[in-house]
């Protein structure tokens, strides 16, 4: 395996076994780095209200350091019922603390990017706007942009509205490969290329999101990859695959070797 160009080239989840081996984090950064990897996207607690302490900052940061390992983007909170455009007004100022929490975290553990999920209602833009500006000044001074992720089929109207309201320094975007594929939308969403600051690269047959490796589905890698090198993205490219018993079983060991082997391909498959 061609280990040199995945801890050159390549990034990964720190949630990839969450959701099956429920594996501690010291164990997941072993078996990271031991795969080869050098590079993370810190997604632990995306789904769930969890405040980081300052000592979780300082132990999250000590123990990626100890393997060798480097976390460059973070993704924000998007809990049940604690939404960007939520309108209940405890719902949204717990928001707006989460999302302040994972953009102070970011900076703590040496990222630049945090993602955040767009409202799935248009009704709800609003707030969500009322969110970013709550975190701009925070932003600015930590040096964080917030990265607005495709979740939903029409977001790419909601993206070109963020992308016309705040500058490219504050709101950027993250490509999700698997959203994309489900929805059909990635013509839409390829215009956004300059704004390009986080990727969640994974892949599905076009029915669900599963979150597996390249080539398991139906994404078109060779597309992809051709346009984030056009792009001119110059971060270690992340690969949001989480481990699902249904699609595989086998250690995580083998799992994780699986998934090095076709995130190699899938790099090749720009060039």
């Amino acid at each position: 395996m061609d280990t040199e160009t995945l801890s050159r080239r390549a990034s990964i989840t720190t949630d990839m076994f969450n959701y099956s081996f429920q594996l501690d984090l010291e164990t997941k950064l072993r078996l990271f780095a031991n795969q080869g990897f050098r590079f993370l996207h810190w997604c632990d607690d995306w789904n769930n209200g969890v405040l980081y302490s300052k000592e979780d900052f300082k132990r999250f940061s000590q123990l990626v350091e100890s393997h060798g390992l480097k976390c460059q983007d973070v993704h924000g909170s998007d809990a049940p019922g604690i939404k960007i455009g939520s309108q209940d007004e405890g719902a949204f100022e717990k928001y707006v603390q989460l999302l302040r929490n994972r953009i102070e975290f970011c900076s703590a553990i040496g990222g630049d990017a945090v993602v955040v999920h767009p409202p799935k209602a248009a009704s709800d833009y609003a707030r969500s706007c009322k969110a970013i500006e709550n975190v701009r000044t925070l932003c600015e001074d930590l040096g964080i942009v917030l990265a607005a992720e495709n979740c939903f089929p029409a977001d790419d109207k909601v993206l070109a509205q963020y992308f016309e309201k705040f500058t490219p320094e504050f709101v950027g975007y993250c490509f999700d490969s698997g959203h994309a594929n489900i929805y059909n939308n990635i013509d839409d969403l390829m215009k956004f290329s300059s704004r390009l600051k986080v990727l969640h690269l994974h892949d599905n047959r076009g029915k669900e999101d599963n979150h597996q490796p390249p080539f398991y589905g139906s994404v078109d890698w060779q597309r992809v990859m051709h346009w984030i090198e056009q792009s001119g993205y110059s971060k270690p490219l992340n690969f949001e695959i989480t481990h699902r018993p249904r699609y595989f079983e086998g250690t995580p060991e083998e799992y994780l070797d699986y998934a090095a082997r076709s995130i190699l391909k899938a790099l090749s498959a720009g060039t």
